[in-house]
């Protein structure tokens, strides 16, 4: 019965994970939220022991305290799994928006090149003003270089998160080998 508290704590999370219906950023404040909520009532059951009071105990009066603390510990380590997988979960969707953002400016700057190479050929043709032409054609070239430089940034920002989320799955992995020894 000591084990109902945190195995609580653990379903909820876990259901809440493997919910598919909600958003990620719905997930993760419901996640949160519930997590608060179930500690703050889970902590009316847990009181600060006094270490010295406790280590005067005989050791034939202390039946079962070992193996709970090892229940415990267990279960502290699949929470944290938890934890992590909540936080993996979170970058992941900060990856995708990158990622999003990556793709969308290298479409701007494929839109920005065909317009500049369209206003070459009109220069080239003898077509329109030709102050205005070159104007335009500088103007395009400019922006291309913004944009290749906003490119580096979005690049930057993916290696970053994908560090991170590689940090996770190493120190998951690392969780759970422990929690099956």
């Amino acid at each position: 019965m000591k084990r109902n508290p945190s195995m609580f704590v653990i379903i909820m999370l876990l259901s809440f994970l493997l919910a598919g219906c909600q958003s990620m950023q719905t997930m993760g404040k419901s996640v949160t939220s519930t997590t608060e909520a179930v500690t703050s009532k889970v902590k009316v059951f847990l009181y600060n022991i006094d270490e010295k009071l406790y280590g005067q105990v005989p050791e034939k009066n202390r039946a079962g305290i070992a193996e709970a603390e090892e229940v415990l510990m267990e279960d502290n380590e699949k929470f944290k799994l938890a934890q992590l997988r909540v936080k993996k979960a979170k970058l992941r969707e900060k990856y995708y928006s990158s990622e999003m953002a990556f793709a969308k400016r290298n479409r701007d700057i494929a839109q920005v090149e065909v317009n500049r190479l369209k206003w070459e050929a009109i220069e080239r043709s003898n077509l329109g003003k030709k102050e205005e032409n070159l104007k335009n054609i500088a103007s395009l070239k400019g922006k291309k270089v913004e944009m290749e430089n906003d490119i580096k940034g979005i690049e930057a920002d993916l290696n970053t998160i994908k560090s991170e989320i590689e940090a996770l799955d190493r120190e998951a992995d690392f969780l759970k080998k422990r929690i099956a020894e």
